[in-house]
């Protein structure tokens, strides 16, 4: 049986995790009322943490207590604390994804999928043979011969995080202000101190002061986020040179939008707020990993690639026209989005980056005159 130290322990440790997720829920309902998929994932793992802490401590107190109900409780509700840790791995891939890049790759998805499924029928399988973890007869949690392998799944999930974000970084050219030690270290530490210490009960605490910590970073980036596009914005812009880390050159695009107060005046400002999201959809599906975009102006873009190739940056600008273009064949819009643009190569030096934007600037009205003339 649990003797009272270790249950005083499992119960204060589980519910400063509660306390801290029902602090983040309260403090954040505006942001989990907008629909972006990054807050809905975000939603999705305070949910899902907040409710493992609750079957946390009502297995810690069942733990050891007799009857068949207590017994079949206690058996389903630590089987599904364990798929939920490995799900929750997956989640924050998922969430740290969709926030840097926008864009969580369907083979990333199905592979996400499959883990879980996986781990949901080994733990199904595991009340058959009991190699996880069992009951026993004193209806006590009993580790199995193999318990450590879902443990050790979590942190070689979180070790492929550690370096999708890694690459993302390197593919963007040096970005960093993502908190990522706030994601993995409490994470982390929870995952190993109960897989090596039994009878601990820290994960889902260090899971919520994960959720709390990256909840904290975020406060701090949206100062640098555009609250429409959710790209970045004109003050990351003014401070990229203390932000990204590589200062090798960077291709330097930039965009407008044509006709963009047109489609605000006849069609209103809902529908120029969606073309800006269009706009910046399209975008991140040409740019992927390797473009940082940021809205610079009200119908203005700046898109810095971690590119030195001039060639490259031209097939840049023109996929982004194309995939405009074939939005607007299927979008059934009573209006055609189309934008202006030009490139340069620069260094991340104040006054040589202000130079760029001034020549891609002249680049991009010359190209705005040549669509009108090519329309005439």
């Amino acid at each position: 049986m649990n003797d009272v130290l270790d249950f005083q322990e499992g119960y204060v440790s589980t519910l400063i995790g509660i306390m801290l997720l029902l602090v983040i829920i309260q403090n954040n309902r505006w942001r989990f009322n907008d629909n972006r998929r990054e807050n809905t994932l975000l939603l999705s793992l305070v949910v899902s943490v907040f409710l493992a802490c609750i079957l946390d401590c009502m297995v810690f107190y069942l733990d050891g207590k007799p009857g068949a109900f207590n017994w079949w409780f206690l058996y389903v509700a630590n089987s599904f604390m364990y798929v939920i840790n490995i799900a929750l791995c997956c989640c924050w891939l998922a969430f740290t994804m969709e926030f840097l890049v926008a864009h969580v790759s369907k083979l990333q998805i199905r592979v996400m999928g499959v883990v879980v499924f996986i781990t949901a029928i080994t733990m199904l399988y595991n009340f058959y043979d009991g190699s996880i973890f069992y009951i026993n007869e004193y209806n006590q949690y009993v580790r199995g011969p193999n318990n450590s392998i879902l443990f050790w799944l979590a942190i070689g999930l979180i070790g492929y995080f550690l370096c999708v974000y890694e690459y993302i970084v390197y593919k963007t050219g040096g970005i960093q202000l993502f908190p990522i030690s706030s994601v993995v270290g409490p994470l982390l530490v929870g995952i190993v101190v109960q897989m090596f210490n039994y009878g601990v009960l820290v994960i889902w605490a260090a899971a919520a002061v994960s959720i709390t910590g990256v909840i904290l970073g975020l406060q701090n980036e949206m100062i640098f986020r555009d609250n429409l596009t959710g790209v970045y914005n004109r003050h990351f812009f003014d401070n990229i040179n203390n932000i990204i880390k590589k200062k090798h050159p960077f291709g330097l695009m930039f965009l407008d939008l044509n006709e963009f107060k047109f489609i605000n005046d006849q069609h209103g400002h809902e529908a120029g707020d969606e073309v800006l999201k269009i706009v910046v959809k399209l975008m991140r599906k040409v740019v992927g990993f390797s473009g940082t975009i940021i809205r610079y102006g009200g119908d203005e873009f700046i898109i810095l690639i971690n590119s030195e190739d001039e060639q490259e940056m031209q097939e840049y600008v023109q996929n982004v026209k194309d995939e405009i273009i074939d939005y607007n064949l299927e979008s059934g819009k009573p209006y055609n989005i189309s934008v202006a643009a030009g490139y340069c190569i620069t260094s991340l030096e104040p006054d040589k980056l202000m130079e760029a934007v001034n020549v891609a600037d002249k680049y991009m009205y010359i190209d705005k005159e040549n669509d009108k003339l090519s329309f005439y």
